[in-house]
């Protein structure tokens, strides 16, 4: 699987549930053939095991990391999103001026915040960083329900075929 030069994407890697999935976003660098074999993956990950676990609390991070999604077993889905060209070649999308400002801007619970870690999530944040992207004018999305409903919908279609194969 080669994915497109220039595109913002969705990507969605199992848990371990039928029905949970890691909600990322995903920049393929196209320097590197095949498309989507190198990337920036833009996401949130929950840090539990970083503190002292008798305390209950979840620590969540976000983090910008280089992956080769195209041949991770663990991903399910993988929806285009949105062109970023615009914002110019592959480093000044996923570098300092550009995505990776603006993903940092989505909250994230810190251990006695006001939102209570158990109700975040790389989902909740995926849903948060859509609005910050549509605000920013990066993706034109209306209604973020509607688009979590759909990337849900393809990765359960997408759930099937993963199980088959694992």
């Amino acid at each position: 699987m080669e994915l497109e030069p220039n595109r913002l994407y969705a990507v969605l890697t199992y848990r371990g549930d039928l029905a949970s999935w890691n909600w990322t976003f995903y920049v393929p660098n196209s320097n590197v053939s095949p498309i989507g074999s190198s990337g920036t993956l833009f996401h949130v990950v929950n840090s539990s095991s970083d503190h002292d676990p008798s305390s209950g609390a979840d620590q969540w991070r976000f983090e910008a990391e280089t992956k080769n999604i195209v041949s991770s077993p663990l991903v399910v889905a993988i929806v285009r999103l949105a062109d970023v060209g615009f914002l110019g070649k592959y480093e000044d999308v996923v570098g300092q001026d550009s995505l990776l400002p603006m993903f940092k801007t989505v909250a994230i619970p810190k251990i006695g915040s006001d939102i209570h870690p158990a109700e975040f999530s790389s989902r909740t944040w995926f849903i948060e960083a859509i609005c910050t992207l549509h605000d920013c004018g990066v993706i034109n999305c209306d209604d973020v329900w509607l688009l979590e409903r759909e990337i849900r919908r393809f990765a359960f279609t997408a759930m099937d075929k993963y199980l088959q194969n694992k």
